[in-house]
């Protein structure tokens, strides 16, 4: 991938571009921000030019041998490490080396700007969490005894760091503190408070930004040319500048995750009186794999915090229930005031917590919604 085709995020290419041409580029970043941002792209972007062996003004020039396999992430010096999981295929011991050619696929389709949850998707582990695991660190290790095959440079690029696990993270480390030759590491990351803290130190670090609106409207047109001109302002509003938000599939997950809203709001403000139907729907909840209730967590704060801007009077943003029953639409947000909104966000923030820890989930849905109903009353 070259710089021209990241979308967006000119400023933070150039200064990229600048840190490598001026020879001040780590032996290990990285990119920290939502995978729609563009951390993906750019990390191909970068090693694609330091690769490249006629760059062109400010790019790789996308016509070398280097640059052409590249394009199709085939370079032999170019390695990836990310995020698996057991698949029917792949029934134990899964690794990167395993799904490489899937990888590459995904990549490819989707122009770097896929997200995890998609990419488990892809390979058919959408009810599991991925890591990446010791197998892919010792992977890594190897790659580092081998000299490189066409490239002044190898380059190793480890998509989602925030899901290596503590062996691989340990493993990978001792590569970071004694950095090998002509290798560069490239990380991404969406939160790096995942990442242990010996490793961040060993990073040049880089935050992204959420893309300008701009150009993710342009970005929504291109996909979707026979929408109207209120239905991508709408897609676009609601993208946050993440790309990864602006797909159909993300719209239809929304779309459950809203009817569950209303649900557990509805349940939630009733709750002195409606145990019963609240274990009812702590039980279904409870069915929902752990990257699904943090999906929905994320959601339900990002409504709650749209509704908090809607009653304050916000112009610029749309109802954010507006497709629910009418009642519930007048009436819900003038629940949510300066009375109860932090202690909503910390609600949801510990609900997330235990979810990534893997606590009983009957107890943690159970526990959510009955707090919920108490800090409603406060409104």
């Amino acid at each position: 991938m070259r710089f021209s085709q990241v979308k967006g995020q000119i400023f933070l290419t150039k200064q990229i571009r600048d840190i490598i041409d001026n020879g001040r580029l780590a032996h290990a970043l990285l990119l920290t921000g939502k995978d729609g941002y563009g951390s993906l792209a750019i990390a191909l972007s970068i090693a694609q030019y330091v690769s490249c062996t006629n760059k062109k003004e400010e790019d790789s020039c996308g016509e070398c041998p280097s640059c052409n396999k590249y394009q199709k992430l085939i370079h032999p010096d170019l390695h990836f490490i990310f995020p698996t999981t057991t698949i029917t295929k792949v029934d134990k011991n899964p690794s990167s080396s395993a799904f490489i050619s899937q990888f590459r696929d995904f990549v490819l389709q989707t122009e770097g700007y896929g997200d995890l949850n998609s990419w488990l998707n892809f390979i058919g582990g959408e009810k599991k969490q991925g890591i990446i695991n010791v197998r892919d660190a010792d992977e890594v290790l190897s790659y580092m005894n081998i000299k490189t095959y066409e490239s002044k440079y190898k380059i190793v690029i480890v998509w989602h760091a925030d899901r290596l696990n503590t062996e691989a993270s340990n493993k990978l480390l001792k590569v970071l503190e004694e950095p090998y030759p002509n290798t560069f590491f490239i990380l991404t990351a969406e939160r790096k408070d995942k990442i242990l803290p010996t490793i961040l130190s060993r990073l040049q670090q880089i935050n992204l930004t959420p893309l300008d609106l701009e150009v993710v409207k342009q970005h929504v047109e291109q996909l979707n040319p026979s929408l109207s001109e209120q239905e991508i302002n709408n897609i676009v509003l609601l993208s946050d500048g993440d790309l990864t938000k602006t797909t159909s599939e993300y719209f239809t997950e929304n779309e459950d995750f809203l009817r569950l809203f209303v649900t557990v709001n509805r349940l939630a403000m009733a709750y002195k009186k409606n145990a019963i139907e609240i274990l009812k729907q702590t039980d279904d909840m409870s069915k929902m794999t752990r990257e699904e209730l943090k999906h929905f967590s994320n959601f339900f704060l990002k409504t709650i915090e749209n509704c908090w801007l809607y009653n304050s009077g916000c112009t610029f943003i749309q109802h954010p229930l507006e497709t629910t029953e009418d009642k519930f639409k007048k009436n819900y947000p003038k629940f949510i005031t300066q009375n109860n909104l932090e202690g909503i966000y910390n609600l949801m923030e510990k609900f997330q917590y235990n979810v990534d820890r893997n606590a009983n989930a009957k107890i943690n849905i159970f526990n959510m919604i009955i707090k919920l109903g108490m800090l409603l009353e406060k409104r």
